[in-house]
């Protein structure tokens, strides 16, 4: 069988979106959900992730996380009530976005075909960042966010 190039290369990230410069081709300042997928971007190059209740539940008892994110459409309301509860007690900043198959995409649970475009996602509840890998101005929008409230 023919071994090609496309073995070797990895599809998931170029470098422009892992460095990306906080401000979109448009000149407008990034909103909160574009931040926090860059974010989460860099965090899975630099292994700083940790994906499903498992392994958020441990990151977060050990008060090892930075960062929570939770799907507000898992199905089992003591999934939630656990995560809060855990960010709640060691202070973990908790973030909620409304997908859990979007927040499977930015977390990188999903296959990629040749034109960088994400098939076979598999919807995930709760994203928690370990290391955040390097500041990014995506980072300090995040960090402004929950400054601002």
């Amino acid at each position: 069988f023919p071994i090609t190039r496309d073995i070797f290369k990895d599809i998931r990230f170029n470098m422009a979106d892992a460095e990306g410069d906080g401000v979109p081709a448009g000149g407008a300042p990034m909103d909160i959900n574009e931040a926090l997928q860059e974010v989460l971007k860099t965090a899975l190059i630099h292994d700083g992730l940790c994906r499903g209740i498992k392994e958020a539940a441990k990151a977060l008892d050990k008060r090892q996380a930075h960062l929570c994110v939770l799907s507000n459409s898992v199905d089992e309301p003591m999934y939630a009530k656990l995560i809060e509860a855990l960010c709640a007690e060691h202070r973990i900043n908790l973030l909620k976005v409304d997908d859990s198959k979007k927040l499977g995409e930015w977390a990188g649970l999903c296959k990629l075909d040749r034109d960088g475009k994400a098939r076979k996602v598999s919807a995930c509840g709760v994203v928690v960042v370990k290391d955040y890998g390097k500041e990014t101005p995506a980072l300090d929008v995040v960090r402004e966010y929950f400054k601002s409230r």
